[in-house]
């Protein structure tokens, strides 16, 4: 189980950006004061952790388990279908025997 817990998840060169908590997400930005020196940069990450309070993201609703050999495809519309057969008809108009290869 994932517990409540800082992870760091920008640098500035040695100096901690930007923190996440590990349990609900929520994000900790160091203000560009404190950006200045590494130790005040961590002590306003840990002071902003410290006094949220954790709300564990919503579970993510996955659809229903579909077998991994069946790919799905969507449907073209009508109207993609009738310009596509368009272009074909046009395609085939030009006289030119058609082998599959082109030059």
């Amino acid at each position: 189980m994932v517990q409540r817990r800082l992870r760091v998840a920008k640098w500035l060169s040695t100096t901690p950006a930007v923190g996440v908590c590990a349990l609900c997400n929520r994000e900790f930005k160091v203000p560009l004061s404190a950006l200045k020196r590494t130790a005040d940069a961590q002590a306003s990450l840990q002071e902003q952790f410290n006094r949220h309070k954790c709300k564990p993201e919503e579970p993510i609703q996955t659809p229903a388990r579909v077998n991994a050999d069946v790919l799905l495809r969507q449907e073209p519309d009508e109207e993609e279908d009738e310009e596509e057969d368009d272009r074909k008809e046009e395609d085939d108009d030009d006289g030119d025997t058609d082998d599959g290869y082109s030059e």
